[in-house]
Parts: C-alpha cells; sequence; structure tokens
C-alpha cells in the first residue's frame, strides 16, 4: 500500500464517524465522542456546519454510491460483535492496521481489555498524540504497536509485546485487506488461525470482480480508478469462496455480511434510507 496514502484513507474513515454524530441519538448507528479529536481542529470546525457534512457525504459518495453508508454501517456492526464477544468474557482485542479506530477508547468496558493496535508508525504517532491531548495520557491497557503489512505479518510485530496468544483474542481487520497483496493477507489469516480457540476474526473485504474491473456494481471501475491514483485495490473475495478460502488457515465461517445485512438489521427499523455500497463486505469468522 502507498504508505503516504494510509493516514489519507483512515482520516477519511474518521470523518464519517464524526458526520454520524450529528444524526438524532434515536436514528444514530453508534455514539463516537473520539472521532472529532482525531480529525484535526480544521477539520472538527468545518463539520460543524451542516452544509458542510451535506457537501462532504456528497463528494465521498461521488467516488461510488454508498461509501459513506458503507462507512459507518460497518463500524456498527464491528462494534456490535466485538461487544458480543467481550460480553462472553474474551479479554483481548488486537486491532490490525487500526489506523484512526476508536473503539479502544469509546465501547463500554473496554478499559477491562488489554488491546493492541496495529499500524505504520506514521500513523500511530500522530494518533497517540492527539489521544493523549485528549485524554491526558494512552489508556494503560492500550498498546500501539508498529507493523508494515507489505514486509512483515502480526507473530512478527507481536513478538516480545504483551500480546498473550493463549488467550481467547477479538482480531478486527477493517479496511485493509484490499490494499496488500495475496501473500500478505494469507500471512496474516495463518496468523490468526493459529490463536487460541474461542478467537474470532472480523475483517472486511473488496469483491474480486471489482478488482479485476468484472463488477456490475455502480461506479465500481470508477471507484478503482480513483483509488488508483492514491492506494490502489489489489486483492479481493468473492462470497460464494471465502468458506474455501479461509479453511486452510483453520478459520469457520460465521457470517458475511454488506449491504442487504446493514439494511435488515440497522437502518430499516430505525427507518432510515441510505445507500450503502455493494462492493464491500465484512467477515466474521472464527479459530477452529
Amino acid at each position: 500500500m502507498a504508505k503516504q496514502n494510509v493516514g489519507r484513507t483512515a482520516l477519511g474513515t474518521a470523518i464519517c464517524r464524526l458526520i454520524e454524530q450529528y444524526e438524532p441519538d434515536e436514528t444514530r448507528l453508534f455514539d463516537d465522542p473520539i472521532a472529532k479529536e482525531l480529525v484535526g481542529a480544521p477539520i472538527r470546525v468545518m463539520m460543524q456546519i451542516a452544509a458542510m457534512r451535506k457537501f462532504t457525504v456528497k463528494q465521498t459518495d461521488a467516488v461510488a454510491q454508498g461509501i459513506f453508508g458503507a462507512q459507518i454501517c460497518r463500524t456498527r456492526y464491528i462494534d456490535d460483535a466485538v461487544q458480543a464477544s467481550l460480553a462472553k468474557g474474551v479479554g483481548q482485542l488486537v486491532i490490525l492496521g487500526a489506523g484512526l479506530d476508536t473503539r479502544p477508547y469509546r465501547l463500554p468496558g473496554i478499559e477491562k481489555v488489554k488491546v493492541l493496535e496495529l499500524d505504520l508508525p506514521a500513523v500511530q504517532n500522530d494518533k497517540r498524540k492527539k489521544i493523549e491531548k485528549f485524554l491526558g495520557r494512552l489508556p494503560a491497557n492500550v498498546s500501539l504497536i508498529p507493523i508494515d503489512f507489505d514486509m512483515e505479518g502480526p507473530d512478527e510485530a507481536l513478538a516480545g509485546t504483551s500480546f498473550d496468544p493463549s488467550r481467547p483474542t477479538v482480531f478486527i481487520w477493517e479496511g485493509v485487506s484490499q490494499y496488500i497483496p495475496e501473500a500478505a493477507v494469507q500471512r496474516t489469516l495463518d496468523f490468526v488461525g493459529k490463536s487460541a480457540p474461542g478467537s474470532s476474526l472480523l475483517f472486511t473485504y473488496v469483491l474480486k470482480s471489482i478488482i479485476e474491473r468484472r463488477s456490475d456494481i455502480p461506479d465500481a471501475n470508477h471507484m478503482l480508478d480513483t483509488v488508483a491514483k492514491t492506494a490502489p485495490w489489489i486483492f479481493g473475495l468473492e462470497p460464494t469462496s471465502l468458506a474455501t478460502f479461509l479453511k486452510p488457515f483453520q478459520l469457520a465461517l460465521v457470517a458475511d455480511a454488506g449491504n442487504a445485512d446493514y439494511q435488515e438489521k440497522y437502518l430499516k427499523p430505525l427507518g432510515r434510507k441510505l445507500v450503502v455500497f455493494e462492493g464491500e463486505r465484512i467477515v466474521h469468522a472464527t479459530v477452529g
């Protein structure tokens, strides 16, 4: 992945989460009081203006219909899955390619969980400064671990850290897999698959048909052309082959979620009409 653009993609996701905070309480998908602290003062001020929020969503969806919706719906889906695992007693969370993920600082009860965030040092250094400015210090249960997924696997990055491989762990891998080579994807899945029984993985993926330019999803090729200028998408999967793809890594497919699931589970009950990009989905898998 183009290293200089990693921070930009993380920022875009954080801005979407911040915009969602202006949705009324009764229809908001999630609460994220930290997002505004991570996007920086200029953007934070601009997003206080309704017209700027509307313009930002319009510009985001100009790349491909439903990109904003996909960002905020996947946030809610992963939030729910993580909290369900924590409620069962899982006490370790590893965020692979954490970017500006705020879950370690906002999910209820997260302070009792060991959290390890893995990402490029440049992204982590900026995030650490903003978290320390807002909270006074990095929470004692959170560790920031440097990694370059193109060059090393999580096993190498976590060696010598507080990570306990004998404990069940929730792994989050959000918005990363499409940017890295298949070998790097397999290396990461191999590591997760060797984790303790009771562990689970939540990761997003882009449809392989988009990567190969044979998709009939609206704006798919335009999306691919746009990201090619900054951080190209190079890896994808297809829903029909997921279980087979995961099996060699000792990972069992629990769910494969996308637009239809978000609409049924979240948006329709809230009465929200929101377009969600069909080209990105979430895998929920367990070890075993």
